[in-house]
C-alpha cells in the first residue's frame, strides 16, 4: 500500500517520537510572507509555494512547509544565497535539498526541490484537492486532530492513508 519512498521515512521515526496537534494560528502568515519575500528578493524568478496545514489554514504541528521549484541540475545557482538566508542544508539529494530552522516559534522546513519528481507531483496533488474541497479539508483536519499526542509513526501512517485515498478518487 505504501510506496517505497513512504515506507523509507516511516522507517526513521524513532518510535518515542510523538505528535501534537495545535489550531492552525494566524501569525503565521506573517512568518510565510516574510521568507517568501527573503527569498524572492534575490531569486524573483524562482517559483516558491506553501503547501500543508499551514497553508491550509488547519490544524497541524506549528511547522511551515515552504517548496521552490527548479531543476536539479540548477541547484548549485541557488543554493549559496539560500544558504545565506537559512544556513547550510540539512542535506542534498539528487532532486532535492532540505533545510530545517526556526522563525519565531514555527519549525519551518524548506526544500528546493524538482517539481517533476513523482513524489512532488503527489505532494501537489493533495494539496491541490484539499485546496478545493472542503468536505475533503474538513476530513482531514479532523484526522489530524485526532492523533494528537499518538506516536508520529502512527500519525504518518494515516496521513499516507488518506493521502491514497484521495489520490485514487
Amino acid at each position: 500500500m505504501f510506496t517505497k519512498d513512504e515506507l523509507d521515512f516511516l522507517n526513521k521515526i524513532p518510535s518515542y517520537r510523538k505528535v501534537h496537534v495545535y489550531p492552525f494560528d494566524p501569525k503565521v502568515t506573517r512568518v510565510v510572507g516574510n521568507l517568501i519575500q527573503s527569498i524572492n528578493n534575490i531569486y524573483p524568478l524562482l517559483e516558491v509555494k506553501h503547501m500543508g496545514a499551514s497553508a491550509l489554514s488547519i490544524s497541524g504541528q506549528d511547522d511551515i512547509d515552504i517548496y521552490a521549484f527548479c531543476n536539479p541540475k540548477d541547484f548549485d545557482k541557488y543554493l549559496p544565497g539560500l544558504a545565506n538566508l537559512f544556513g547550510k542544508p540539512l542535506h542534498i539529494h539528487e532532486t532535492f535539498c532540505e533545510w530545517k530552522f526556526r522563525r519565531d516559534k514555527f519549525d519551518i522546513e524548506f526544500y528546493l526541490t524538482a517539481k517533476d519528481s513523482e513524489t512532488m507531483k503527489k505532494q501537489i496533488a493533495v494539496f491541490e484537492a484539499l485546496k478545493n474541497n472542503k468536505d475533503l479539508l474538513k476530513e482531514y483536519e479532523k484526522l489530524k486532530e485526532s492523533m494528537n499526542g499518538k506516536s508520529l509513526k502512527e500519525y504518518q501512517e494515516k496521513k499516507y492513508e488518506f493521502y491514497h485515498r484521495i489520490l485514487d478518487l
